[in-house]
């Protein structure tokens, strides 16, 4: 159903006018939106894939709506489809996910969410540095011999002298090796519990703690 509404919305974006000019082709707003809302009906949007192509389709949407003529139909479409997420990512509060992004919070002591990463190759051995304020190393973590995928690395809240860390926000930094010893950087996720979801602005976050991610940044649910 997506590569339908996508294959429609590329031929409009790429020849728009001239499809809309022959008769023959051309596709009607209400089949349009039956099409549409066809799919929305089958989507699953715990899936980030699904949720990232839907985004994708409704840019390419926005990119022709003036030969269509659905300005005002394609805000309602958004207002809804952003209730319809809204609703729909409620269903991973309670679980653990891999999120796009370099954000820490401690609360309390509790590192509330974890550095992750993700490696396309296995790597010999890879180094994490937690951030604090300014930008200052507290804390660096060495793990070896790491397997190709996701990851994450459970830090206790304690700088590299032992004394835990004050609350607040941090961030991270990581670097890898391979077998070679050729350096690279993986790509940095953030893991932990999703405990929130809200809507501003028509866009759908998922909260941990004082930290909220948009929705589409969630790339893995990890079941434990």
């Amino acid at each position: 159903m997506a590569n339908d509404i996508s294959g429609i919305l590329n031929d409009l974006s790429s020849g728009g006018q001239k499809q809309l000019a022959n008769p023959s082709t051309k596709i009607s707003r209400d089949d349009f939106l039956k099409l549409l809302f066809t799919q929305l009906k089958y989507q699953d949007f715990e899936s980030s894939v699904d949720y990232k192509d839907l985004m994708t389709q409704l840019s390419i949407l926005a990119q022709v709506e003036q030969s269509m003529n659905l300005k005002d139909t394609i805000d309602e479409l958004s207002k809804s489809i952003a209730r319809a997420n809204f609703f729909s990512a409620s269903n991973i509060i309670g679980k653990k996910a891999y999120i796009e992004g370099e954000a820490l919070f401690v609360s309390q002591g509790k590192v509330l969410n974890y550095p992750a990463f993700s490696l396309d190759i296995p790597a010999r051995d890879v180094e994490i540095k937690i951030l604090g304020p300014g930008g200052i190393v507290v804390r660096r973590i060495h793990l070896s011999d790491v397997d190709a995928g996701k990851h994450y690395v459970v830090w206790d809240g304690k700088n590299d002298s032992g004394n835990a860390v004050q609350d607040g926000n941090y961030s991270f930094e990581i670097v890898a090796r391979d077998s070679a010893g050729n350096e690279f950087k993986p790509s940095r996720l953030t893991f932990g519990k999703i405990d929130s979801v809200s809507l501003e602005e028509n866009k759908v976050f998922v909260g941990i703690g004082n930290l909220n991610f948009e929705f589409e940044k969630v790339v893995a649910i990890k079941d434990e």
